[in-house]
């Protein structure tokens, strides 16, 4: 495997769910149960990363807000095109409640722990999630990551969400480093797009979520099918 000289590196951006909080379990038995539930015909594969974002989008508020937006969380919900919006509303919410109950078992990836705790000391660490910010505090402070990290920016810290490269720009304002010094390590085509348009590195973690496929296209920097590949990647 290629490895990362750490040397020219001063900071690592990490995503939250599918990189340090393995949610991909948790996702798939929550779709099993919808299409055994309400008899939906899709390819499981083809539409995890469209309900992965779906699902992002939908924690990020309460229910009521959840069904006052309804409408702009269902419009890119592909996978229940021909469906009633009542049916699709039954189906999203169905669906958000299963993941809460699945996500109360999930843990972080084997290994990550030490990876942090290594990198920790040699360059800054920061989070970037589509989620609040405060969801991706609670996850880290539950494992014990929390200490780990310089700089944590969630949706509500800036005006636009991944793929727009903004979260990843502010945070390098925030060091006062230069793009060529930064890694961006994500798990979906939108974390790619949002670290190549900010010109920064970027591995992208295969965890199941995006087709592997689908990540190559976008063209990372490196590609890894699992996070504890970062320790060989980074030479720790």
């Amino acid at each position: 495997m290629e490895k990362i000289n750490l040397s020219r590196i001063k900071g690592i951006i990490f995503d939250l769910d599918g990189v340090i909080y393995d949610v991909g379990p948790s996702i798939k038995k929550a779709v099993e149960d919808c299409i055994e539930k309400y008899n939906i015909k899709i390819d499981r594969e083809s539409i995890l990363q469209e309900i992965a974002h779906l699902l992002e989008d939908i924690q990020n508020y309460p229910l009521p807000r959840i069904i006052l937006n309804s409408y702009e969380l269902l419009k890119n919900t592909s996978f229940l095109d021909g469906l009633s919006y009542f049916k699709k509303m039954r189906i999203v919410v169905f669906l958000f409640n299963q993941f809460n109950g699945y996500k109360e078992d999930a843990t972080v990836f084997d290994g990550i722990g030490d990876i942090l705790i290594k990198l920790s000391k040699k360059v800054k660490l920061a989070i970037l999630t589509n989620n609040k910010s405060t969801y991706a505090e609670d996850i880290l402070k539950k494992f014990n990551l929390y200490k780990y990290f310089n700089t944590i920016i969630g949706f509500n810290d800036v005006k636009e969400n991944k793929p727009n490269p903004e979260g990843i720009l502010k945070i390098l304002d925030g060091w006062h480093l230069k793009n060529e010094n930064i890694v961006f390590i994500g798990d979906m085509t939108s974390d790619i797009i949002a670290g190549k348009a900010a010109r920064v590195y970027t591995i992208a973690v295969a965890t199941g979520l995006a087709k592997k496929e689908s990540l190559i296209e976008n063209e990372p920097d490196f590609l890894i099918n699992h996070p504890k590949e970062l320790k060989q990647l980074f030479n720790l």
